[in-house]
């Protein structure tokens, strides 16, 4: 039995109608749309390398500095023990619009334990804030958090709260940070 060559014809024609389809979706979507939208933007740039070291104290100079605090937050700190160190904090930026990609490398230097994480960045920035998914490089000790930061003098700053799972405590921490622009 022959196949006819009108089938085999619209067959493979409809075949190569699909795949140029597709691929002048991926030009567009990949190349053209984000050209247009970064040419178009007329916003800050945020592009480029962040950093901010944060000294913590002790749990007894925490607890005297913050003697007002509600009894809420020292549930269970009877059991965690506080880890007091420096944590820093360097980001490299890279913006399309209001597209934000980038990584961010994470040490903690403390008194208990001492580690380092690098994580992948994607989010968006819009109308002076930055909100950024962080999640970890190494996928054999999974570690994800997020940042709120406001962009603040006059572009030199970020200011605002990193916030992540603390594998100890097994808790969602938040810590605020200012980021100065290098």
């Amino acid at each position: 039995m022959e196949v006819p060559i009108e089938i085999v014809t619209g067959v493979v024609a409809g075949i190569l109608s699909a795949l140029l389809i597709f691929a002048a979706k991926e030009l567009w979507s990949n190349s053209i749309a984000p050209w247009y939208s970064s040419l178009k933007y007329q916003g800050a740039d945020i592009s480029g390398s962040w950093y901010a070291k944060i000294n913590e104290t002790s749990k007894n100079d925490k607890e005297s500095d913050n003697a007002s605090a509600d009894e809420s937050d020292s549930e269970g700190s009877d059991n965690e023990s506080f880890n007091a160190g420096v944590s820093t904090f360097s980001m490299i930026l890279e913006q399309q619009a209001h597209s934000v990609t980038g990584s961010l490398q994470f040490t903690f230097d403390g008194e208990v334990k001492k580690f380092n994480i690098d994580y992948d960045l994607s989010g968006e920035y819009w109308e002076g804030y930055l909100s950024l998914y962080c999640k970890s490089k190494d996928k054999k000790s999974f570690s994800q958090a997020s940042m709120f930061m406001k962009l603040v003098g006059n572009g030199k700053g970020l200011f605002g709260t990193f916030s992540f799972r603390n594998a100890v405590s097994d808790q969602v921490h938040s810590v605020w940070i200012g980021l100065d622009r290098n």
